[in-house]
């Protein structure tokens, strides 16, 4: 980006992309969101076990020795989102947001044929991320020199932010049982992303003798983005006891088209400053990319009479650094300046750990407890960071999941909070040419998630899972 004539422009456009933080977190943490009704109860600690149908995403060997066939659905879960920067706005005047949003949901189920034998076929579709926000801020400032511009003693400025990130996954799982114990499965998944960001400011200036300033700056970004991936997974159980492997590949790329936009005007009357050349630049119809990494997850259960634990690890690569949409340098006219209007995405490797218990309570209520991490995998790139989550997050679920005939509920919550000293204002100052005399900002990350889910269970022809409908879970632990 070119360096503008406002340290005071710059500095706000900065805090008003780190509030777009609760929707763009997403991209830099892997276990914000689970995908099925106790999933989100055990915080996706069963790796080893999953018990029900939601194996198609977490381990799909266990599919293999899976009794009931099931239809889940991730019913309707709300969360509650809010992200607080210390001193903000200045010394004693935090800048803060707060949003309610849906959050993905899953849908799946098995498929019955003849022709499969032992083995065991299902669908799957979820909403991997699913976020959209429009944020503003405004600001308005008398004083003396405002933006270091001699004359200025008033400013306004106001930030716009609109982003919106959707990515919906679509699996055929294949599973069959070795033994009476042993699961072996695996899922490949197309994934579809659709990305926008767009990036708006408009700053007004005046000075005592009528000067005048006015300066815009606007920077947007779209993706689609088709790609395909495959998790495979074993599932040994026996007794109390279960452990599993599941392994997620790359994903590969198949098709992938967006556009990148550039504008900025700065106009002054009376004040001594000098203006870069006036940008106005749309490219379309660029190469889009975006890849995720390989993961290993390694789980296991053990059952004491009426309680279950759960615990699971999960180890992420890295992502080298990347384009998302790669645009043709933007050369103002009449001038030298070449401006990088690209946004970059990578990912550093992370290992999370989920520990899980669950409690029965007579033969159809179950209770749940969980925790889990949610490590940021926020890395550096050369051009600007399509990602802000820099902060770690910590989760704590709990609920009930409960049998009627044969369906099961799910009701619970999932408390997260986080923090970070973020050094991404000072370093975007740096960026743009302009020392300056902020090191950190303390960011801080609360949110409050409700679920309420239902899983339809079936029994076959043969009469296979005749009995109440909580048993997937029994019966998976005890084959």
């Amino acid at each position: 980006m070119a360096p503008l004539p406002s340290p005071a422009l710059l500095r706000v456009a900065v805090l008003g992309l780190l509030l777009s933080a609760p929707a763009l977190a997403q991209d830099a943490h892997y276990t914000t969101r689970q995908f099925g009704n106790r999933a989100w109860l055990l915080g996706g600690a069963f790796v080893g076990n999953p018990g029900d149908i939601s194996a198609v995403y977490y381990n799909p060997g266990a599919l293999g020795i899976l009794g009931t066939p099931e239809l889940e659905l991730t019913g309707s879960v709300y969360e509650f989102a809010r992200l607080k920067v210390e001193d903000g706005l200045g010394r004693g005047r935090a800048l803060s947001d707060s949003n309610v949003s849906v959050l993905p949901s899953l849908i799946a189920g098995s498929l019955r044929f003849d022709f499969l034998g032992k083995s065991k076929l299902a669908y799957s579709l979820l909403t991997r991320q699913g976020v959209s926000f429009s944020l503003e801020s405004r600001d308005t400032r008398t004083g003396v020199d405002l933006a270091g511009v001699g004359g200025m003693d008033a400013l306004s400025t106001d930030v716009r932010l609109d982003q919106s990130v959707s990515e919906y996954w679509a699996g055929l799982s294949w599973a069959v049982p070795i033994g009476g114990h042993l699961g072996l499965g695996l899922s490949p998944f197309l994934a579809f992303r659709q990305q926008e960001l767009r990036f708006q400011t408009l700053a007004e200036g005046s000075g005592a003798a009528g000067q005048q300033l006015l300066a815009t700056l606007g920077r947007d970004v779209q993706l689609q983005h088709l790609r395909v991936l495959l998790k495979v997974g074993a599932s040994y159980q026996d007794g109390p006891w279960a452990v599993g492997l599941a392994v997620t590949t790359p994903s590969l790329g198949l098709w992938g088209q967006g556009s990148a936009g550039y504008q900025r005007a700065i106009l002054t009357q009376g004040f001594d400053v000098a203006t870069p050349a006036p940008v106005f630049d749309f490219q379309e119809g660029l190469a889009a990319r975006f890849r995720s990494p390989w993961s290993a997850a390694l789980g296991a259960s053990r059952r004491f009479r009426s309680t279950t634990v759960y615990l699971s690890l999960e180890g992420y690569a890295r992502v080298t650094p990347l384009t998302l949409v790669d645009s043709a340098p933007i050369v103002p006219r009449g001038s030298t300046e070449s401006i990088d209007g690209d946004f970059d995405l990578a990912l550093k490797p992370v290992l999370n750990a989920a520990l899980g218990v669950e409690q029965r309570l007579g033969e159809q209520v179950r209770v749940y407890l969980s925790g889990h991490t949610d490590f940021s995998a926020l890395a550096r790139t050369p051009a600007t960071n399509a990602l802000l989550g820099a902060w770690d997050l910590y989760h704590v679920a709990s609920g009930v999941h409960w049998g009627h005939g044969r369906t099961r509920f799910t009701l619970g919550g999932d408390v997260a909070w986080g923090g970070k000293q973020s050094q991404r204002l000072a370093d975007a100052l740096r960026e743009s040419g302009i020392a300056s005399s902020v090191d950190s900002l303390d960011v801080r990350s609360f949110q409050v998630t409700l679920l309420i889910g239902a899983t339809f269970s079936f029994a076959s022809s043969e009469g296979e899972g005749a009995g109440p409908a909580t048993g997937n879970d029994t019966g998976a632990e005890a084959p």
